[in-house]
């Protein structure tokens, strides 16, 4: 099953559950303020399914290029979130799928070195986290996660193919301090 079809099916089946009225605020919009200082622009956004579940949807997009470094990437996360007392309010923790793209070239970062890989992602994950309200409107969440990944790419060294691999890795994906908008 393809990246698209799990992710439509995983929300259907979310918002097929969501059948409780929820009092009091139902939407946010945010950023992952970590990612944000990495040069990964992130943008997303949360509705409240219930008195104690919400389902958001973070999204990251890296353009990053220059002369033969490239760090290119996009990902896309739905996270089912569970709430200690409401949503938007204290302690969460949350289960996730995430998928994505990457093309990385000459990055001397995580041991990556000097080859090229092009290729996918895609992996479920765990978080927890702290909601705190600043205002009205804006709040601040903290949340570490680990995400389990099975990446599928193409590799080149110098321009030549080496071949298609395929790793799991665990990454902290999950993980960050975003500042948060509530809607209503």
């Amino acid at each position: 099953m393809n990246i698209k079809k799990f992710v439509f099916v995983f929300l259907l089946t979310l918002l097929a559950g969501a059948n409780q009225k929820v009092l009091g605020q139902s939407w946010t919009i945010r950023t992952n303020l970590a990612y944000d200082a990495m040069l990964i622009p992130s943008l997303g956004a949360e509705y409240a399914l219930s008195d104690r579940h919400s389902i958001s949807l973070m999204g990251t997009y890296n353009r990053f290029n220059s002369g033969d470094k490239k760090w290119k990437n996009w990902s896309v996360q739905p996270e089912l979130r569970l709430w200690r007392e409401a949503p938007f309010m204290g302690w969460f923790m949350g289960i996730n799928v995430i998928g994505g793209g990457f093309n990385i070239n000459n990055v001397q970062i995580g041991g990556l070195g000097d080859k090229h890989r092009q290729g996918y992602m895609m992996g479920t994950g765990l978080s927890v986290g702290y909601h705190k309200m600043l205002s009205t409107h804006w709040n601040l969440e903290f949340s570490l996660g680990a995400d389990v990944l099975l990446t599928s790419y193409d590799r080149f060294n110098v321009g030549e193919y080496e071949g298609h691999f395929e790793r799991g890795i665990v990454l902290p994906i999950g993980t960050g301090i975003s500042l948060v908008y509530v809607i209503y």
